[in-house]
């Protein structure tokens, strides 16, 4: 008996190629990413900042969004007033970094009030404007780690477990994707941080450590994936803006998992 209901597989997102470049710029993004944490701060700095520069460049072309110029300036606007921050002191870049979130959000709408062709599309637009300098904004977070043994150790090991975990997309090629794909990277990620983890000097017990880089990897390898089926990723600027938000997201994670190894004494140390 015919019915109108639509089907399951109606529902599902629609399998994506495998996008090498993607690929690709995860993992090495997110191995430099975790060199330069252990490095120091200026190497911090200098990868971050490079990773800021490619997504604000690509980040237009990969979602489509209108007031191209406007909105890849005002990315990269947001994306040296995060970074001012990391030339100053520790306790001043603690101290600017939620200020230097909230002045690049006015900046935002400042320009969404500057618009001249009539702003269609306004809250596409709005939202990914926002949704590009979150993801600076979680990039920025790690700025604030590099005083800390123990903020670099997290760091190291977010980042490391994101850069392995990113070559399970190669199972795409085959056919993989999905659930299968997924949950392999995010037991590629779990693995990684607790076997690194203590190793680089992160004190928290293996579950933890196991959890983090499970959630690091998962959530990369989610961002990725909910990207692939955009029409507009089939240009180099924007498969590497795609990759590199998917380095830059669990920046935050390695900031709540400092959080987490510290305790009371995190606020001590970041000041």
């Amino acid at each position: 008996m015919a019915t109108d209901e639509p089907s399951t597989d109606s529902l599902m997102l629609p399998r994506r190629p495998w996008r090498p470049l993607v690929t690709a710029t995860a993992a090495i993004g997110a191995a430099l990413m975790a060199g330069a944490v252990a490095l120091g701060t200026v190497p911090t700095f200098l990868v971050t900042g490079l990773a800021m520069v490619l997504l604000a460049g690509g980040w237009v072309l990969l979602l489509g969004l209108p007031s191209p110029r406007g909105t890849t300036a005002v990315l990269a606007g947001a994306s040296l007033i995060l970074l001012g921050g990391g030339v100053l002191s520790q306790e001043a870049r603690t101290m600017l970094l939620p200020g230097a979130v909230a002045l690049a959000m006015i900046v935002e709408f400042v320009h969404q009030l500057a618009r001249r062709d009539g702003r269609p599309r306004l809250v596409e637009s709005v939202s990914g404007s926002i949704t590009g300098i979150t993801l600076l904004t979680s990039g920025a977070c790690v700025l604030l780690l590099t005083a800390s043994p123990a903020g670099v150790a997290t760091s190291v090991t977010i980042f490391a477990a994101v850069a392995v975990a990113s070559l399970a997309d190669v199972g795409l090629r085959w056919g993989g994707g999905g659930p299968l794909t997924g949950a392999l990277a995010i037991g590629l990620g779990a693995l990684v941080a607790a076997l690194l983890g203590p190793a680089v000097g992160a004190e928290l017990p293996l579950a933890v450590l196991a959890l983090a880089g499970g959630l690091a990897a998962g959530s990369s390898y989610a961002l990725r994936q909910v990207q692939s089926v955009l029409p507009t990723l089939f240009g180099r600027r924007a498969q590497i803006a795609s990759g590199v938000s998917s380095v830059l997201a669990p920046g935050v994670l390695a900031y709540a998992l400092t959080w987490i190894a510290l305790g009371p004494d995190m606020m001590a140390v970041m000041h």
